[in-house]
Order: structure tokens, then C-alpha cells, then sequence
């Protein structure tokens, strides 16, 4: 063995979405129970994993990029590279020094792939790519909780067909985790000490959708509601035409349910989302937000934009800069359009120079950062009497850190008080990117 310690050492990095970071949490639970030491990315390891994205161009790079550190940081150990990049791309993932390039759909089996390498049982290279017109849902759970808060993977797979978006060719069609095992996984994390969890996919408003309506997101929130120790539960990425009224009148019933909702808005221009090839217009996208907002008057929402898409006009991109101000987000995740090979959007006429998308970026951005400025200086005027909660995950000079329940980023003196415990803190300042408080 190359480690120093006695016990086989397993490396992981993680690129990407959450879906990736859970997959990889869930492989490293795995390994553990296994007797196998989990080390940090970047120091020896006899088997490292690369759990790869493909999202864009830079993301096959990085992934290029990683496998090759990889190789030189432990020339004598085994690489296995999984993800989105070894599904799409597995000849190009198997790069001098990788032992397996493992598909989307198998990534539950490298545990044991992982044992064999160290044991010297595999040949040089595997390439397990996956069927995924075929696959069924992965048998991933999560076993151990890191933090205080934990995403649970509920489902896989999109079926959108974005013209820019490169996944479902590397997550394939929808495929949902059955309900009876979400809520296990959930009761394990809460016994654990885990007290927020956060459901997460690739399309997760597409939960169900292959149950033939027997189960549905509503419906799993629902059951969730009845987990004894989950205090707070989250919401991952939703389509804005998933706020329809019957999701929105059930999920006001779940009083744990946090009231923070991130979208996938990625455009606030119809004719761009048209090109797009998204299933709604900024019309239908703005009514979804008023109706979420009358249903949870006190909710913060984010969301996703891509700023320069082919044929993006300064009208069309003032549309956006015009829907996202007056949608009042508090977070912006913006994102310059980024050719993808094999994406349809790759050969539109009219490609954005790189220079217009990144200042149309900056633009936005500027814009985005006064809009949660004021959102957040009108936050802690309405919570210097009336508290919010704080779930503390972690702790930095006497102060707790962590988030209240509408993803507001907090911190507060604290004494006496473990990562994990939920406090009520009474506002008090605001620096445009955090508030502070006190805990009384």
C-alpha cells in the first residue's frame, strides 16, 4: 500500500452539481464501513475517484485536468473516474494512469471496485459505461450525515431536452428513488443528528413522473412532513412551472418546509427561452412567482440565468435585467453561455462574443447585488423583534455560522452551543452579503 496508515487509502473529488456531491458522500459511506480511509484530494491515496461534470466545455477540462493531478500527486496508486464527463465522454476520461471510467448508472458498484484495486484483483482498465435508456434507479443512500444539514438524492435524469444542456445524454431519462426509501434514508440522518435535509436531482420537480401517479414531490413532502427529528426540510433546483396550484397548497402544509425556493429560471426573455427550448415563457414564469410568493408571502427566492445565449439581443437581455429585478431575488447564480459540443445550441447563427456575455454578466450581477442589499437590510429591520431560526453549522472566532430558514446567511455570538442545535437570533446589522444577530 502507498498510505501511511495501515488501512487502504481512498481519495475523492467531486466536480459539479449537488447530485455529484451526494453520489460521492454516498460512496465515501460506503468505503468507510469498509474499513477504508477517506484522505483529502490531493495527497497520496492507493485508489482515487473523480467524480466528473460535463455541464460545459470548462467542466471537461477541469475534469482532464483533475485525473492528471491525480496520476502525478500518486503515480503509484489506481484512479477510477466516474460522472457526467465518463459517461459522455469515456474513451476521453480513459487518460495514461486511469484504471476505470465508470457510467453514471454504475456508480454503486465502486466500493467494491475500489477493494479490488487495492487488492491488486482488476486489470489494467475497466470502462463500465452505462445503458441509461435502460437503467434503473441507483441504490446510493446516504449512510452518515457530514454536516449539519444533508442533501438526500430523491431522483435522476432529465427529459427537457434544453437546446443548450448537455445532461440527459449523461443522465438519461427520469427515475425516481421509491418514497418508503427516501423516508428511511431521512430517519437514518435524523437519528444521526442530521436536523435539515435538502431533496435534491437532476429535474427534481420531475420526482414521480416515471410512478405513473402513484407517488409525486407533493406527495413525498407530505410523508416527510412526519420524519420525527427532520426540523427543516429543502428543496433543490424547480422548473418555475412546477409552482402550480395543487404543489404549492400541498406544500404550504408542510410546516417544515423551508420557505427558500431556487429556480431554474435561466432566462427572463421569452424569445431567448423559446430558443432555449424551455417549457414556459418569462409570462408564465412570473405568474408561477406571484402565485408561489401569495401562497409563502415571507419566501426568498433564487434562481439560475445564463447571460448570452445565441442570438441574445440588448433588448432581450434588458428583458432578463427588467423580470429578475422585479422577481426580487435575493441570489442570482449567473452564468455567461458557454458553447457545449453536441448541444444543438453549439451551431445557432449568432453566437454572443465572449466580451458582450461577460459584461451583460457583470451587468447583472451589479444589479443583483443592490437588489440583496436592500432585501436584506429590509430583513433585519422586520427581525430585530421578531427572530429567526439558525441552524448552526459551524463555528469561527465565538461566532455561529449557518443559515435561517429563509437561506439567509447568519452568524451570531454563541457560547454553549454544538454544530447542529437551532437557535432564535434577533437581527441586528446587515453587510449586504450577511446578517448578523444575537441570540438571546
Amino acid at each position: 500500500m502507498t498510505g501511511e496508515s495501515k488501512k487502504p487509502r481512498t481519495a475523492i473529488i467531486t466536480l459539479g452539481c449537488r447530485v455529484n456531491q451526494y453520489e460521492s458522500e454516498a460512496i465515501a459511506g460506503m468505503l468507510e464501513k469498509d474499513g477504508i480511509e477517506i484522505v483529502p484530494f490531493g495527497t497520496q491515496a492507493d485508489v482515487t475517484i473523480i467524480n466528473t461534470c460535463t455541464v460545459t466545455a470548462e467542466s471537461d477540462r477541469k475534469s482532464r485536468q483533475h485525473i492528471r493531478r491525480a496520476a502525478s500527486v500518486s503515480p503509484n496508486g489506481k484512479i477510477i473516474v466516474t460522472g457526467c464527463f465518463a459517461q459522455v465522454s469515456p474513451e476521453d476520461a480513459a487518460i495514461d494512469g486511469v484504471s476505470a471510467v465508470i457510467g453514471n448508472a454504475e456508480k454503486s458498484r465502486i466500493p467494491s471496485l475500489v477493494r479490488d484495486l487495492c487488492e491488486g484483483r482488476e486489470p489494467e482498465t475497466v470502462i463500465l459505461p452505462s445503458d441509461l435508456e435502460n437503467a434503473p434507479y441507483d441504490t446510493l443512500t446516504l449512510p452518515v450525515p457530514r454536516r449539519a444539514r444533508a442533501f438526500i438524492k430523491i431522483e435522476d435524469g432529465c427529459e427537457n431536452r434544453c437546446a443548450y444542456c448537455i445532461i440527459p445524454k449523461a443522465r438519461g431519462k427520469v427515475r425516481s428513488k421509491d418514497p418508503r426509501t427516501v423516508l428511511c434514508e431521512a430517519e437514518a440522518l435524523a437519528h444521526a443528528g442530521c436536523s435539515e435535509i435538502t431533496l435534491t436531482g437532476i429535474e427534481t420537480g420531475a420526482y414521480g413522473r416515471d410512478s405513473g401517479g402513484v407517488f409525486s414531490l407533493a406527495s413525498l413532502l407530505a410523508d416527510l412532513a412526519h420524519v420525527p427529528g427532520i426540523r427543516r426540510i429543502g428543496l433543490g433546483s424547480l422548473d418555475p412551472s412546477l409552482m402550480r396550484d395543487p404543489f404549492l397548497e400541498t406544500a404550504a402544509s408542510v410546516p417544515s418546509l423551508l420557505p427558500h425556493f431556487h429556480l431554474s429560471l435561466q432566462s427572463g426573455s421569452t424569445s431567448v427561452l423559446n430558443r432555449m427550448r424551455r417549457p414556459y415563457t418569462a409570462e408564465r414564469a412570473m405568474e408561477r412567482i406571484e402565485a408561489l410568493r401569495r401562497v409563502f408571502p415571507a419566501a426568498m427566492l433564487t434562481a439560475d440565468v445564463i447571460v448570452g445565449f445565441p442570438g441574445e439581443t440588448e433588448e432581450e437581455f434588458a428583458q432578463t435585467l427588467d423580470f429578475c429585478q422585479k422577481s426580487n431575488f435575493l441570489h442570482l447564480h449567473i452564468f455567461p453561455y458557454s458553447i457545449r459540443k453536441g448541444t444543438e445550441a453549439a451551431g445557432m447563427p449568432n453566437q454572443v462574443a465572449d466580451g458582450v456575455k461577460k459584461a451583460r454578466a457583470a451587468r447583472l450581477a451589479e444589479a443583483q447585488q443592490q437588489i440583496k442589499a436592500e432585501i436584506l437590510t429590509q430583513y433585519v429591520e422586520e427581525h430585530r423583534t421578531a427572530p429567526v431560526s439558525l441552524l448552526i453549522e459551524e463555528f469561527k472566532a465565538g461566532y455561529a455560522l449557518g443559515h435561517s430558514e429563509h437561506f439567509v446567511e447568519l452568524s451570531a455570538k454563541a457560547n454553549g452551543y454544538r454544530v447542529g442545535d437551532t437557535v432564535e437570533v434577533y437581527l441586528t446589522d446587515t453587510d449586504g452579503e450577511t446578517c448578523t444577530g444575537v441570540i438571546r
